[in-house]
């Protein structure tokens, strides 16, 4: 660990960060950017709306990650599914469940109702952003063990989305919230990020299942090659999208719709304000894509990469489910504990 917050901090930052992007994009989604300033003025959207200030599905998602990892933590894989499933099943009936949710989320989930396993409960075709915008929880829980993250945080994917590109973009997505969380900063992400793909393709545990298969792919490496391939397109545009400047991300990435451009778009909030918590949640709101779930994934980087202390006190006391998120932040690091005292 490098010098900076504590764990604890980072922890803290990086949910209640998620949280409070998410809320804030929240109140700017499916609108474009001149709507967007027409709604809140000149310079868009630039505080958090209402008290609490309510937050989507991308929260809920990731509450419920965050959950089943801290009731199962490092048990075997197929244990932890089944604990996210369960969980995941508690937000598809929840009442609380009508924020927008996304349609290959709702229909994985109902799979998963249907007792279909959840190796063949993610839709083949989809690599919607609902597959990396929840991921952060298993980024903190295994920040330190790459191999069991990038595991988890591909069947944390799987389960709702099978296209090869959501399972990368969930996995990279993890490795960006523990990088953040080990104090590296996210200046290194992009050439961190590439050393990633040569062990990854080569990775494939057999508690996955065959998506590879029913994808029509020769190989479980060509369907992660693929995956890689695509992810590795979208976050190419990076660094010409810093050069232009243009105050809408989504005007040089695409709307972050996509798992992959979800990432890239949440990357360059961050890298334009690296210490300025503040406003990555902001670039990721005034832009005309899919705004929560930018400004959600943007601010889990942002804040398990400076703390918990620069997410400005009102709005860590006015985003919906503080407290809750707070508690989860404190039990996902206990659990991390207890599990290495046992280890």
């Amino acid at each position: 660990m490098k010098a900076g917050p504590s764990l604890e901090e980072r922890f803290e930052g990086c949910l209640l960060g998620l949280a409070v992007g998410d809320a804030l994009g929240y109140s700017t989604e499916f609108l474009t950017l001149d709507q967007i300033r027409q709604r809140f003025g000149p310079t868009g959207i630039q505080d958090l709306q209402g008290t609490p200030a309510r937050h989507s599905d991308d929260t809920q998602m990731s509450m419920a990650v965050a959950k089943a990892l801290i009731e199962v933590g490092d048990k075997p894989l197929d244990v932890f599914m089944s604990a996210l499933s369960r969980e995941f099943l508690v937000w598809l009936r929840s009442p609380d469940n009508d924020r927008a949710p996304g349609n290959t989320s709702i229909k994985g989930c109902q799979s998963l109702e249907g007792e279909v396993p959840w190796t063949h409960s993610g839709i083949p075709e989809s690599k919607g952003c609902g597959s990396n915008m929840r991921v952060a929880p298993i980024g903190l829980f295994y920040y330190d063990q790459p191999q069991r993250l990038r595991q988890v945080a591909r069947a944390s994917a799987l389960i709702t989305h099978g296209h090869p590109t959501a399972l990368i973009a969930a996995e990279v997505t993890a490795f960006c919230v523990a990088w953040a969380v080990q104090g590296i900063s996210p200046q290194e992400f992009l050439e961190r990020m590439r050393s990633l793909q040569q062990e990854s393709v080569c990775s494939w545990d057999a508690d996955l299942g065959d998506i590879w298969k029913r994808s029509n792919f020769e190989s479980a490496e060509a369907y992660v090659r693929q995956g890689w391939t695509e992810l590795l397109a979208a976050t190419a545009r990076i660094t010409p999208c810093m050069a232009a400047n243009s105050a809408d991300v989504c005007e040089s990435l695409g709307g972050g719709w996509t798992a992959e451009e979800a990432l890239a778009c949440s990357l360059v909030c961050v890298l334009r304000h690296p210490t300025d918590f503040p406003e990555v949640v902001r670039q990721g709101a005034n832009s005309s894509g899919d705004s929560d779930s930018i400004a959600c994934i943007a601010g889990s980087f942002s804040g398990a990469w400076l703390g918990s202390a620069a997410i400005p006190k009102d709005w860590r006391k006015r985003v919906e489910s503080r407290q809750a998120l707070v508690q989860l932040a404190k039990a996902l690091l206990e659990a991390r504990s207890r599990h290495q005292d046992s280890r």
